[in-house]
């Protein structure tokens, strides 16, 4: 049975869930759009990317002991990510029904406190990974197989230091572009990103989701492979992860398009 920390952060999955159907279905009945996009594509993009951490704590929380459930520190912990998440999404979707953008938007003392507080909202959010991912190295307790072990620190640790720092190279250039985006430039379909100047979401999108990744990848190889061979698997995914994350981010600190790299 899932403790204290586990439920919380299972009934913040299921919130975010449902606010990427109902971010879903406003694109059908809103056609505005900001900057050649519609209004609810940001926040749409925001409740499934939360939906996916909290699911991945959730699951994760669920392995830890009854101690670990209880611990004052760590329900804590879980209460503020959950509420900084959904005070996140608050904000980008009432921005997205005013039409206007939530990130990078400081015109006003206000909208710049405003700003300030969903960037430190999200390092808390991102900080709780870590924080369970450490748990999971320090305990030898938690009973998992060690290339599992290894996939949650190596992901959940790794994905925290890579998605603060892509996080806070975004939030210091004020801009997802590196150089001049010509109005109306052609971008990738689905996520946006330019194919005409250096963007720094790529490498801020595989730095969250190497949360997800190496889990994924280490379940997997628990499952199929000795332990010896899941382990050593774990790790090189962890590192090609990793280096794939970094060069991407080196190319759009150059301002060069990530269709570059891609031919």
């Amino acid at each position: 049975m899932s403790g204290a920390v586990s439920q919380i952060w299972w009934a913040t999955t299921a919130c975010f869930v449902l606010a990427f159907a109902t971010t879903m279905l406003a694109q059908r009945l809103d056609s505005r759009q900001i900057k050649g996009e519609n209004v609810w594509v940001k926040p749409a993009k925001f409740a499934l990317s939360l939906a996916l951490h909290f699911l991945t704590l959730a699951l994760v929380a669920d392995q830890l002991g009854s101690a670990w459930q209880g611990s004052g520190v760590l329900i804590a912990v879980a209460l503020l990510a959950s509420a900084c998440g959904a005070l996140e999404l608050a904000y980008i979707a009432f921005q997205a029904s005013r039409q206007l953008p939530s990130h990078f938007y400081v015109g006003t003392p206000l909208y710049a406190g405003l700003y300030a507080a969903m960037g430190l909202g999200a390092v808390l959010i991102v900080l709780a990974a870590g924080l369970v991912g450490a748990i999971v190295w320090l305990d030898p307790s938690i009973p998992l197989a060690g290339s599992l072990r290894s996939a949650l620190v190596l992901g959940l640790v790794g994905g925290t230091f890579l998605t603060l720092i892509t996080a806070f190279r975004l939030g210091a250039n004020m801009s997802h572009a590196i150089g001049t985006e010509a109005p109306g430039a052609a971008r990738m379909p689905l996520t946006g990103w330019s194919i005409t100047v250096g963007d720094l979401r790529p490498a801020h999108f595989l730095a969250t989701h190497m949360m997800q990744a190496v889990p994924v990848v280490g379940l997997v190889a628990a499952w199929l492979l000795p332990e010896q061979a899941a382990t050593l698997l774990v790790w090189l995914f962890a590192a090609g992860w990793t280096w794939l994350t970094l060069a991407t981010f080196r190319l759009a600190l150059a301002g060069r398009p990530l269709r570059l790299a891609l031919r």
